[in-house]
């Protein structure tokens, strides 16, 4: 026992020194601990940028881009005729061409009526003429006659008008007049009886029949002119601002037309503006350019193409106004209305641009200061101005 309580004493010596080591020796290697250096300004900016948003980038580039406007329209003839025999009769033939669909020309007889009574019309005012004639030839040989007979009587004075029978020769001449014109008029209603093509056309329609009795005001049938078709395009103001419409030279602005139901993906069909209507559409506010579209069934062509139905409906693109050095920006870099980013120095730069036109994809600006400047293309979700940004991708703009 004694010998237990002797040795507690060394054991606690023993503790308390190992104890006051370790806390001394800890305190002397935390004394030893360096500060943390102080970072340069290229390797704060290094780090931060290993923690900023990423971004792909373009260079924009200035150029000259050709307006090109867009509109729409329906295939129109220049002319829609309803055909009327303009006499009564009966239908004695009908041209193999007179169906729907048919080309005809200018002058070539559709539909012919009986031409009987006609004739026979003729031959009654001829006659009719004859007697006239044969009546005024006898007033002016007793009006002849008179005038002999007044002066072997040895009247001094000069005879009045009823001693030379000129009322009846009035009355004789104006008979020939009237005959002639009847005999004029027969002659006409005999040619009403071939009925013709007014110009080149196509047959809309045939309402007729052979041995049909048809009348003056009877609807024939219809054909369109088929040397040129029209089509209305509607511009909007904006689309007109870039077309000088005061001093527009209809002959130089091209046209393109193309098939809105996409049965011909690749045919075109060139036109040309040959005048603009003088009223704006009550309802859209829209004014309207009309294009021409020569031989549009390639009928005068010596390689015809697909040729434009009527009522076709066509889309039109029109070559207007020349923007010069403008920046063409994608809408997708589009920030808010009017805004884009633009990188400079790794940061932010957010800028305010003036559109001068804009397509379904793209806008055009004339702001300065953008020639080879650096658009970013990828939409951050934290743009403020001046935050840092990494550029993981710059892709040249063609």
């Amino acid at each position: 026992m004694k010998s237990i309580l002797r040795i507690i004493p060394a054991i606690l010596i023993l503790a308390i020194g190992v104890w006051g080591w370790k806390h001394f020796s800890t305190a002397e290697d935390d004394s030893k601990k360096k500060k943390p250096a102080r970072l340069s300004k290229t390797e704060r900016t290094a780090r931060a940028l290993a923690n900023a948003q990423q971004t792909h980038v373009i260079e924009l580039n200035s150029e000259d881009f050709l307006v090109e406007l867009t509109s729409h329209g329906i295939v129109k003839p220049p002319a829609i005729t309803t055909l009327n025999p303009q006499v009564t009769g009966i239908v004695a033939e009908i041209s193999p061409n007179f169906e729907n669909g048919s080309f005809v020309a200018k002058g070539e007889i559709l539909v012919e009526l009986d031409q009987s009574d006609f004739q026979s019309q003729i031959s009654s005012a001829s006659a009719a003429l004859a007697r006239a004639e044969a009546s005024l030839a006898q007033e002016n040989a007793r009006a002849a006659q008179a005038l002999r007979n007044w002066r072997d009587i040895g009247f001094d004075e000069e005879p009045n008008a009823l001693v030379l029978r000129k009322p009846q020769l009035k009355e004789a001449e104006a008979n020939v007049v009237a005959q002639q014109a009847s005999l004029e008029r027969a002659q006409r209603n005999l040619a009403r009886t071939k009925i013709r093509a007014p110009y080149d056309g196509r047959i809309r329609s045939r309402n007729i029949g052979l041995g049909q009795s048809v009348g003056s005001s009877t609807k024939l049938g219809e054909l369109y002119a088929t040397a040129y078709a029209e089509v209305r395009l509607p511009l909007s103001t904006r689309q007109l601002a870039k077309i000088d419409i005061d001093e527009i030279d209809f002959e130089h602005i091209p046209v393109v037309l193309e098939d809105a139901l996409h049965a011909y993906d690749d045919r075109q069909w060139p036109a040309k503006i040959v005048r603009i209507e003088g009223e704006l559409d009550p309802n859209s506010r829209e004014l309207f350019v009309v294009a021409r579209i020569e031989d549009p069934f390639g009928r005068k062509s010596e390689t015809s193409g697909h040729p434009l139905r009527m009522n076709q409906p066509v889309t039109a693109t029109i070559q207007a106004n020349t923007l010069n050095n403008v920046v063409a920006i994608s809408r997708k870099a589009i920030y808010g209305k009017d805004e884009i980013i633009l990188i400079k120095d790794n940061t932010i730069h957010r800028q305010t641009i003036n559109i001068v036109w804009s397509t379904i994809d793209t806008v055009f600006t004339d702001t300065e200061g953008l020639d080879k400047a650096l658009l970013a293309t990828s939409k951050l979700s934290y743009a403020s101005q001046g935050s840092p940004v990494r550029i993981i991708e710059q892709v040249p703009h063609t």
